[in-house]
């Protein structure tokens, strides 16, 4: 394998998570400026929890405060109602601790107010009395419990106001399925029955994010304004994110249900940060055996930039079997250098190479950093023998 193949490492865990990084257990922010462009002119609050260090289960460091830094930033970005942000990692570690931390957080909310929920972590799943459980998974290394979507419900149903919840684990969609309804929005980063992935960085310290999160982010920083707020009204309903997400987000099916308010407002000066722009996948075209996958882009900087093909085995993407290659494109004598400016591009594959079971996962990759060690996840794209 060559030094780009180890650059990214794609894990498959039970659930998405973040890393440990230089934020503090505990750390709060707060401003008295919010705009009231909330639920009915009210404001809003966003409690940020990421846990990375379980008792029974594999620790997903580096990447939960890394999604939590990711989710504070959004939140203050593209919440301009957003009154609050506190952010926790590995904390709090028992329902009981987490239903005290929701109330403070939340005590001062009102009916015209909304609640931002904010979870990563392990979820997990169990029979009992022949019926199939779920639940997620609080831990702060030492001490951990199961938190079930009942339980959930039960401390979320004394918070007044609409509440969004968003969750990168797991089986997330079994809290769709529970808690979405008028009053609350769920955003989760696969289906009831499906597993959610993060990925890390060899040879790169403390990167990595999950794939739902990275996609969130690049749906909102980086993406065209007719492609996350078709209509122009600056507001992001559920409908618009679930298309956009469809768009970049191939590793799980993500759900998003619930109340169709907005979820997020789209700034009129977006900080886009290093992403690339506006990634856009066209139909799968299939002539033979060759299946070509066509796609454009904006780079905004000189970027240097690799494609993955992941084939599906087994019902799950075998991250270790990858296909890699840099960009056609060449600066100087860098293959896979891009200089800024609009691209058209194309990946063919044969159906043959797509594996046993006739599905592979395109992975977009930006490479950053001094040396290009720093691998950013663009976005996804699956690409299955059947499609047309």
């Amino acid at each position: 394998m060559n030094v780009l193949a180890h650059i990214l490492a794609a894990i498959l865990t039970l659930c998405a998570a973040f890393p440990f990084s230089p934020v503090q257990t505990g750390d709060a922010i707060e401003t008295g400026d919010a705009i009231e462009t909330g639920n009915a002119g009210g404001t809003s609050r966003c409690l940020v929890l990421g846990y990375d260090a379980f008792v029974t289960l594999p620790s997903t460091a580096p990447c939960s405060a890394n999604n939590a830094e990711i989710m504070t930033a959004l939140f203050w970005d593209f919440v301009p109602s957003a009154k609050t942000v506190v952010r926790r990692v590995n904390e709090p570690a028992t329902a009981d601790a987490l239903e005290k931390l929701i109330h403070e957080t939340f005590s001062a909310s009102r009916s015209n107010d909304t609640c931002y929920l904010y979870i990563s972590t392990h979820g997990v799943t169990w029979e009992e009395n022949g019926e199939k459980r779920m639940a997620l998974m609080l831990s702060d290394g030492q001490t951990e419990e199961a938190l079930s979507p009942e339980r959930l419900q039960d401390i979320l149903s004394a918070v007044p106001g609409r509440k969004v919840l968003i969750l990168d684990a797991c089986h997330s969609g079994a809290l769709a399925d529970a808690l979405a309804g008028e009053s609350c929005t769920v955003l989760a980063s696969c289906g009831a029955g499906e597993l959610s992935y993060f990925w890390y960085a060899f040879g790169a310290e403390g990167a990595g994010t999950g794939y739902f999160t990275s996609a969130l982010e690049s749906a909102l920083r980086a993406s065209a304004p007719a492609q996350i707020d078709p209509d122009g009204n600056g507001e992001i309903t559920p409908a618009e994110l679930k298309r956009r997400l469809a768009d970049l987000y191939g590793a799980s099916e993500a759900r998003v249900d619930g109340s169709a308010g907005p979820v997020f407002l789209l700034p009129e000066n977006r900080r886009a940060g290093e992403r690339i722009r506006a990634l856009a996948f066209d139909l799968l075209l299939r002539e033979g055996d060759v299946l070509t996958l066509p796609f454009h882009f904006s780079v905004p900087e000189e970027t240097r930039l690799e494609y993955r093909i992941i084939p599906k085995r087994n019902g799950a993407w075998d991250f270790d079997a990858f296909a890699s290659m840099p960009d056609r494109e060449r600066t100087g004598t860098v293959r896979g250098l891009l200089s800024p400016g609009e691209k058209d591009r194309q990946i063919r594959v044969s159906a043959e190479n797509l594996g046993p079971e006739g599905e592979a996962l395109l992975q977009v990759i930006s490479l950053r950093g001094l040396h290009g060690q720093v691998p950013v996840l663009e976005g996804t794209r699956v690409i299955t023998r059947g499609d047309e």
